[in-house]
């Protein structure tokens, strides 16, 4: 029992990694592991035509994951704050930047948003990881990479 009295699961790191990619596979089938984990973020908004900031509806885990299909990666936030939950692919076309404790990114809608990071240490964490998968599609070549866009 935790201090307040109410019963607590006690899952260890392998448990609740597994419980979290169930929750992630009810919401995309396709997620087939969870790459990093970041335990809490807070979504932010740029407005180019005013210069400002705002805070989006969005707050709480964030997984980067890796899927059976393509996008082959991604970045989802589990929202805690309504059902909504932010789901952004990470493409060769993904720009981003780090300014600790947030990382600001450019998305494919041409959105400037920024996640704010509780613990800092995360931050620089996926963005080593975002690094390192989109290096990876920077290195092959532009012919075998298929156009989305083609239907």
């Amino acid at each position: 029992m935790s201090q307040s009295g109410k019963l607590m699961p006690n899952l260890d790191q392998k448990s609740t990694k597994l419980l979290n990619l169930t929750v992630l596979q009810r919401i995309d089938p396709f997620v087939e592991e969870i790459l990093i984990t970041a335990a809490h973020v807070t979504l932010y908004h740029f407005n180019i035509d005013i210069s400002q900031w705002s805070r989006k509806d969005v707050e709480g885990s964030l997984f980067v994951v890796k899927r059976n299909t393509q996008p082959r990666f991604q970045f989802i936030v589990m929202n805690r704050r309504n059902t909504e939950n932010l789901v952004e692919d990470l493409l060769g076309d993904f720009k981003y930047e780090i300014q600790e404790p947030y990382l600001l990114y450019r998305n494919a809608a041409q959105e400037v948003n920024g996640i704010w990071f509780y613990d800092a240490h995360e931050c620089e964490e996926v963005a080593n990881l975002f690094g390192r998968i989109l290096n990876a599609y920077a290195k092959v070549p532009a012919k075998s990479k298929r156009s989305s866009s083609k239907r």
